[in-house]
């Protein structure tokens, strides 16, 4: 299990239309319910519009949303339940937070409930497709404001296997040291798929960050059009990756989300 000691700063904040978004020492603004439209995509002002896949056939372990986003371990308090950045997939079996990625190491990304404090810890796992754990870290003295933050795989971790699928969760333990709840937790599974030639090519062709998530949210691959946009988020065309991030969180019924901090760096690495 790792231990991991998590501290992060407030960057100084940057203010426009109203909405900001923070990013480890870079600040950069989401322009709320903006349209985007462009018929380029390598142009300014993409459009994305993300292709919902065709649910899993079989389902595994739980996932779904409940009561704002987490499926509960026990009695929780409100203000301890994070959120999964997914979409809501319905099936034959049930509501399902589930996304395809063709990452080898994808990164996952949460949400907060509230600033966390020295008093909280967070817990991250991924278990294949047998229920075998694949990696888990454990964050203790977790000293955070309130936003989204993410977990990547480390380079250490074998790489996910095409076709498999895997299931993750990701619990907050409040106040830990002094009371024994269960913690907010939200569960799901994702999906590894083979890159196409014809992908290959479309990504190829893309020369920026958006036109790159637009051709991932274009073939239903979820988890790679969420990162790309996060991870530039503070870049230079941090107005067009703001409207962007807006506009595909919007898709999904995740608007609430699109005015929290988004911090680029995952979470559990020391330096990034």
């Amino acid at each position: 299990m790792n231990q991991t000691r998590l501290i992060r700063k407030i960057p100084q904040k940057i203010i426009f239309n109203t909405t900001v978004i923070l990013g480890l020492g870079i600040s950069c603004a989401i322009g709320y319910g903006e349209k985007i439209t462009a018929k380029n995509p390598n142009s300014t002002l993409v459009s994305i519009k993300f292709q919902p896949p065709s649910p899993p056939t079989n389902r595994g372990e739980p996932g779904g949303r409940v009561r704002g986003g987490a499926t509960r371990g026990g009695a929780t308090r409100g203000d301890c339940e994070p959120r999964a950045l997914v979409p809501l997939t319905k099936s034959n079996d049930g509501d399902l937070l589930w996304g395809l990625t063709v990452a080898e190491r994808p990164q996952f990304w949460f949400s907060l409930p509230r600033d966390l404090t020295t008093k909280d810890a967070a817990e991250f796992v991924l278990k294949d497709e047998l229920g075998k754990e694949v990696y888990k870290t454990r964050l203790k003295d977790v000293n955070t404001p309130q936003g989204i933050v993410s977990f990547a795989i480390p380079q250490q971790i074998q790489p996910l296997q095409i076709g498999k699928r895997y299931n993750w969760s990701f619990s907050i333990y409040c106040d830990f040291q002094t009371i024994e709840d269960k913690p907010g937790n939200v569960r799901g599974s994702i999906q590894r798929i083979p890159i196409s030639n014809a992908l290959k090519n479309q990504l190829a062709d893309a020369k920026t960050p958006i036109a790159k998530a637009t051709v991932y949210a274009k073939n239903s691959i979820w988890f790679d059009t969420l990162t790309i946009l996060a991870v530039n988020i503070g870049g230079k065309k941090e107005k067009d990756i703001s409207l962007a991030w807006t506009q595909l969180l919007q898709q999904v019924n995740l608007k609430q989300l699109v005015s929290l901090p988004v911090m680029s760096c995952p979470v559990n690495y020391l330096q990034c």
